[in-house]
């Protein structure tokens, strides 16, 4: 058994192997398959087959490939497609769960989202990021 982990090692010695958009492809296909076990339509049905089989393709040969530089600059540009989207839903989970302690906003000048105590009446808010005072009323 140690050999055969010894043997796999050596394999995958100067591969890619995992980076956040291999994880993105593998989390995709998993749901996809998730998906098509529910559709009984059988074009629909194939056509979720096929993608899911180009994605996991797209995977492997991501994982398996030795070309690091051209793998590291196509994971950086999903990054920059892909942070801004995951970074409005972490914020909006964190709106939900701090619903009754605290209330967002956003600073006039830099537009960065601030998180004040929700206690009522007339604050003065200093942003941390652009040090800009400005009034916020909360009701």
């Amino acid at each position: 058994m140690f050999n055969l982990f010894q043997k796999f090692q050596r394999f995958m010695q100067g591969r890619y192997f995992m980076d956040t958009l291999n994880k993105f492809l593998l989390v995709t296909v998993l749901v996809l398959s998730l998906i098509s076990v529910f559709i009984f339509y059988l074009p629909v049905k194939l056509i979720f087959v096929a993608v899911e089989l180009a994605l996991l393709g797209w995977f492997i040969f991501r994982c398996l490939s030795r070309n690091i530089p051209s793998r590291m600059r196509e994971n950086r540009i999903f990054e920059k497609a892909f942070n801004p989207v995951k970074s409005f839903f972490v914020l909006s989970f964190k709106k939900i769960r701090d619903r009754k302690d605290y209330r967002y906003i956003k600073c006039p000048a830099c537009k960065a989202q601030l998180r004040v105590k929700n206690k009522k009446g007339r604050h003065t808010v200093r942003c941390p990021k652009c040090s800009n005072e400005f009034k916020k009323t909360i009701r």
